[in-house]
């Protein structure tokens, strides 16, 4: 089990408790701190405990080291307390400057001074090494380093923060920015589909009812308007299925023109790159169909060859028949296996289906693998 890591103010407790045990010997020793040692000892932790406080409130931790330097002195005022208090007062003074602002980071440290210089006056050990000027001597330059340091590191935790906040407010203006793409997105579709449904329908209603007043007067005419209002349904039904096709599709925010069977050449011409044998055969008047049949096509080869296993020398054969009312597609290769051919007639499949067609694998012999597909489609009108 891996070991854990002491939270702050554990650390700060093992650390008070180390600089107390350090000093016991010192403070019940009477050659060096005097006759009075037992309750110097028990006095002594006041220059310590202070540092318990320093991560939640550094200013009330600098107020309690300034006491506590006064405290640790008695009964006598003239007791060692100088190898805890020193230690001590540098922690707080470094959670000082890190943890608070510029104005208490200075009156803090100033009562910690005023503590330190206190102690210099009346530790034993400084009677003859220049009491309180020379504790200050050694001790201000030590604790300009240290309050420097937590300086810094304060700047540097602003900027951080700073910095995160940033990210979060990008990061919700990114969101923002997304939903409101996708209400425009779908705004303009829903224009599209009741453009797509209203136009075609309404001039349906008004030559269905004009070709049922010619029925019986004229035949052939009223034929017509049938013939008409039944190439109006096709034509408004594939621009509908195109435009859900588009709502499937992970190319609109693509720049690039859509790819078409125009490109099948190019399409193969790749897959032959690899070494792979691949033969094509059209059959039937090709003609430009509706964009969105185009893409799904093509897209539906793509996938179709995907599912199919490449490398040097392996068969496979394209055929496209162009029917009256409908594109039929057949690939035929050797089968692949793996999440990545099955995916990929997946993905062949949802392209068809979404346009109202129908989609099949088949495996004729062992290893063989025939994909089929048509789709509903009539050309564009010039």
């Amino acid at each position: 089990m891996p070991l854990r890591r002491p939270g702050g103010f554990a650390l700060d407790v093992v650390i008070c408790a180390v600089l107390i045990a350090y000093a016991i010997p010192a403070t019940t020793d009477p050659s060096v701190n005097g006759p009075d040692t037992p309750l110097d000892t028990l006095f002594m932790p006041a220059a310590a405990l202070p540092m318990l406080l320093r991560r939640r409130a550094p200013f009330a931790a600098a107020c309690a080291m300034a006491a506590g330097c006064v405290i640790s002195g008695i009964p006598s005022f003239d007791q060692i307390r100088l190898i805890v208090a020193v230690p001590a007062a540098l922690f707080v003074i470094f959670s000082l400057a890190s943890r608070t602002e510029r104005s208490r980071a200075f009156a803090g440290l100033g009562l910690v001074l005023a503590g330190m210089a206190f102690v210099g006056a009346t530790d034993a050990v400084l009677r003859d090494q220049g009491g309180a000027v020379g504790l200050l001597l050694f001790f201000t330059p030590l604790c300009g380093v240290v309050f420097a340091a937590g300086r810094i590191a304060r700047s540097r935790q602003l900027v951080a923060d700073e910095l995160q906040q940033r990210s979060r407010e990008l990061a919700y203006q990114r969101e923002q920015t997304a939903t409101l793409a996708v209400e425009v997105e779908r705004i303009r579709l829903v224009t599209d589909l009741d453009t797509a449904a209203r136009v075609p329908v309404g001039t349906m209603i008004a030559l269905a009812a004009s070709g049922e007043r010619v029925l019986d007067a004229d035949p052939v005419a009223a034929h017509e308007l049938f013939a008409r209002i039944e190439g109006l349904g096709r034509d408004a039904l594939n621009e509908m299925r195109g435009l859900l096709g588009v709502l499937r599709s992970d190319e609109r925010g693509a720049r690039s023109p859509r790819p078409t069977l125009a490109q099948i050449d190019t399409l193969l011409a790749r897959a032959r790159a690899g070494g792979r044998v691949v033969d094509l055969e059209v059959k039937g008047e090709r003609r430009p169909l509706g964009a969105a049949v185009e893409l799904a096509a093509y897209r539906a080869v793509q996938h179709a060859l995907a599912a199919l296993r490449d490398g040097e020398g392996q068969p496979c054969s394209v055929q496209l028949r162009y029917l009256p009312g409908a594109l039929e597609l057949e690939v035929r290769g050797l089968a692949a296996d793996g999440s990545g051919p099955a995916a990929a007639l997946v993905a062949a499949q949802e392209r068809v289906t979404a346009h109202g067609g129908t989609f099949s694998a088949d495996s004729p012999a062992a290893g063989q693998r025939v994909l089929r597909a048509w789709i509903p489609a009539v050309a564009v009108r010039a």
